[in-house]
Parts: structure tokens; sequence; C-alpha cells
């Protein structure tokens, strides 16, 4: 099976809000390169079916946990569509998504491009390449059934590393004066607290993680634009949600931001 293939199955089950469970052995990846050319044909088609343009990137993986559950000692990236965008309080249907999952996240608005170049992006040029700082949810879906080892992490990078949408929240004014790492976040379901975490607990730092996915795009012969929207990764590991709760993320010095899953 060629790679074209697999990028039209993949696509197929994402505009149709399936699980990816069902795909045949002969069409995953074996390696993570296969998956992040096989993601980049993914993209293509689902922008060609109406769920772009594409706005930006993801990082995942970024907390001990879930690298522990994938065997991975590194994150892994995606894309984000504008498609996949929701207002703060937004309600969603829990039968559109697989298992839908809520992250608590930073995300940069960058002012000028980023990556491309031979030389390799850290965190101080990351930090120059950005205008704005938000909180931000990223939705993320679990379409692998949770045995993500089994299930092979390549392939999980075609689809786009669990990406199912994102709400962004507004600007943080003078955001280059606060401690980003030190920062905590939390994670409420009808106002329980289901996670906690800080920025450090992101890569160390979230603009580490943004360099981190600069460095990847480089690598994959692209770079990031002006404009670009980058959702860092999640503070507090990832709740899976349930219908009937309203769920909300909180960003010290940052903000609030909630959806309600119906």
């Amino acid at each position: 099976m060629s790679e074209e293939q697999a990028a039209a199955w993949i696509a197929a089950r994402r505009l149709a809000g399936e699980s990816l469970i069902a795909m045949p052995d002969s069409l995953k990846p074996d390696t993570e390169e296969e998956g992040y050319r096989i993601q980049a044909d993914v993209q293509a088609r689902l922008v060609a079916s109406g769920a772009g343009p594409l706005v930006g990137w993801k990082v995942g993986v970024t907390t001990p946990q879930m690298r522990a559950a994938l065997g991975l000692d590194a994150p892994i990236g995606g894309a984000i569509l504008a498609g996949g965008r929701h207002e703060n309080g937004a309600t969603l249907r829990y039968t559109d998504y697989v298992r839908i999952g809520i992250e608590c996240e930073m995300a940069f608005v960058l002012g000028s491009p980023l990556g491309g170049t031979p030389t390799p992006v850290d965190v101080a040029a990351a930090r120059g390449a950005v205008a704005s700082l938000h909180p931000a949810i990223e939705l993320v879906d679990d379409r692998y059934g949770g045995a993500y080892r089994d299930f092979g992490v390549p392939t999980i990078i075609a689809d786009d590393a669990f990406h199912a949408g994102f709400v962004l929240g507004p600007a943080m004014a003078h955001w280059e004066q606060l401690d980003l790492g030190a920062l905590r976040g939390v994670t409420r379901a009808n106002g329980r607290v289901v996670g906690e975490g800080c920025g450090a607990d992101v890569q160390g730092h979230p603009l580490a993680s943004l360099a981190w996915m600069a460095n990847l795009l480089t690598a994959l012969g692209g770079r990031m634009e002006p404009g670009d929207i980058v959702l860092t990764g999640s503070l507090p590991v990832v709740y899976w949600t349930a219908p009937g709760e309203a769920v909300e993320i909180e960003i010290e010095r940052l903000g609030a931001l909630r959806l309600n899953v119906t």
C-alpha cells in the first residue's frame, strides 16, 4: 500500500469523525518520517474538503505521563486547521468525537517567520518571533483506542497527533515580563479540579516547545509563518471529558476559557 492510500484512508475517517482502530496494518507507516509525510498529505486532503486553511501547529506528548504511554522521549507535532476553531463558551456534541479530551495550553501567535534556515531555533529566537501569547484549549480525540504503542506512534503522527480543534483566548499584554515556566494551569469539570500543572511541565518552558516545533518543520522542509498559531502542549495532563460537563481551563495571569459538552 502507498503513503497516498494511507493518507486517503485517514482523511476519510477524520472527515466522518470515526475511529482509526480498524486501519489495516498494511497502510500504517513504519517510521516517524513516513508518518510526517502522510500527515502532510492528510492535511492537504482535509483543507481541500473544507476543513482548512492551515492556521498553525500543535506540539503534543510534552508531559512525562504521555511520553511513557507512547514510549517516546520527545514530543510529536501536527497541524491545526481553521475549521477546528471554536469560540470561548461554545457547546460541543460528544458524539461528534471518538473520545474527546481537553488540554490547558499556552499558545503563541507569530509575528515573523521562524525556522527554515540552517541555524537551529533556540528559545531566544523563538521569543523574538512571537507577536502575542494567549490561553488556549486544545481539543484532542483518542481515535486510537487507548493502546497507543500497539496502534503505532508513526500512525498517530500521520493523524496530526490527536488534534481535533482549539479555542484561542485573548492576547496577554506585556507577556515578555512574565515567568512563563512558573505560571500555573488548572482544568476543571463542573467546577471540580481535574488537572493541574505549570509552564515548566511543557518541555521545560513553553518557548522551548515552540522552538522544538520550528526545528521539526525545518527538518521537514518547511517553516512557521507570521500569523501562525502554535499550541505548545498541555500544562496539566489531558482530561477526557464526558457528556454533561462544563470544562474550564485557567492559566495564572492569562485567564480562563470554557467549553460545554453535551
